[in-house]
């Protein structure tokens, strides 16, 4: 499999107040989905770094998310994963239920994969050897939805993608 992404080198800015309209307003302008195979397995990753509500500004708001997941299921994908690890030390199951996603998973039917639980597979890729979950291996397309913030790690997070895996 030809395992690309693709960046879109657009930045669109929506304003509001209903994190849940504003993210279906945006992608029924974007139509991002409209050439994926309906029976693509699509995993979707928020960030969810501590278990702390969306309102503290660190983790991914739920209604994002679940905007994302009623867009796809109407649109006829059924195989849809919310994927994601925490920070060291954190409970990703903890997080999955503080953040809100435990009840999403209930409400849509939507597995969630601790892949700090997962085994890890070597891969070779541009000349390194890398570790990934295997979890992953099962996924065709990753929508990746962090949100804007400092960042200890990358000093800036925030940039939405759709990756073919």
């Amino acid at each position: 499999m030809n395992r690309k992404f693709q960046m879109h080198e657009r930045l669109y800015v929506v304003h509001g107040n209903d994190p849940w309209a504003m993210t279906h307003n945006l992608l029924e302008y974007l139509q991002p989905f409209k050439n994926l195979p309906a029976h693509a397995v699509i995993g979707i990753k928020p960030n969810l770094v501590t278990a702390t509500a969306a309102g503290h500004g660190a983790t991914t708001h739920p209604q994002i998310v679940e905007a994302v997941i009623a867009f796809l299921q109407a649109g006829g994908f059924s195989r849809i994963k919310i994927v994601e690890s925490v920070w060291v030390g954190e409970s990703t199951a903890k997080a999955f239920e503080l953040c809100g996603y435990t009840a999403l998973s209930k409400k849509y039917g939507i597995p969630l994969v601790d892949l700090k639980q997962d085994e890890a597979v070597e891969k070779h890729v541009n000349g390194m050897d890398i570790q990934v979950c295997r979890q992953m291996e099962t996924i065709d397309y990753l929508i990746n939805v962090p949100l804007i913030k400092g960042h200890c790690q990358t000093r800036l997070s925030g940039e939405t993608t759709l990756y073919r895996l």
